[in-house]
């Protein structure tokens, strides 16, 4: 008896399953463009990555994964859900549990998978049925603001170390950084 209940335990508390979906997406697809990593105390504005999608795209089963420079450790998050990206668009993955508690600059909330702060200087790898499309490294995320990658988005650019900046910039006045919009140039 003890035996059935720790089964039904179990499985009551199991993640969803892995999308069985494969996005049709290539090497240099999307773009990772900007990181919002943990602000000041009482900060309510969460921590985000945003994607720039070149082709249309779902990006359900589009996995994001975390590693420590060093490569000792990592997590990863997993679109379990349709969010449909246009060409020429950006999507925003946030730390939010659902979609009910996320706010309106988040497409898509990993939570459910990503469930601690984003690591201090890391290697952000977007991957699709197990192959990289694109790549980010940091070495600190700021205080205030976003890293961001200045420019064009592509996949080229967000390699070098100097298209990267702090992007402090307003959207109305809610939130340092530009979720779901171009950012602006580094200077």
């Amino acid at each position: 008896m003890r035996l059935a209940l720790a089964l039904v335990v179990l499985v009551g508390c199991a993640r969803d399953p892995a999308p069985a979906e494969c996005p049709d997406v290539a090497v240099g697809d999307l773009v990772v463009t900007e990181i919002r990593g943990p602000q000041s105390a009482g900060d309510t504005l969460g921590v985000w990555i945003e994607l720039y999608s070149v082709n249309a795209i779902d990006l359900k089963g589009i996995k994001v994964r975390f590693r420590k420079k060093d490569g000792c450790c990592e997590t990863d998050g997993l679109v379990r859900r349709s969010v449909p990206v246009g060409a020429g668009q950006y999507a925003t993955l946030g730390l939010f549990p659902d979609d009910d508690s996320k706010p309106a600059y988040i497409d898509y909330g990993m939570a459910g998978d990503y469930n601690v702060s984003f690591l201090a200087a890391a290697a952000i790898d977007v991957e699709a049925c197990g192959v990289r499309i694109d790549r980010a490294v940091y070495d600190s995320l700021p205080k205030m603001g976003t890293y961001s990658l200045g420019g064009a988005p592509s996949a080229d650019n967000n390699d070098l170390p100097a298209s990267w900046c702090t992007n402090a910039a307003m959207t109305g006045t809610d939130y340092p950084g530009t979720p779901q919009q171009a950012n602006p140039e580094c200077p």
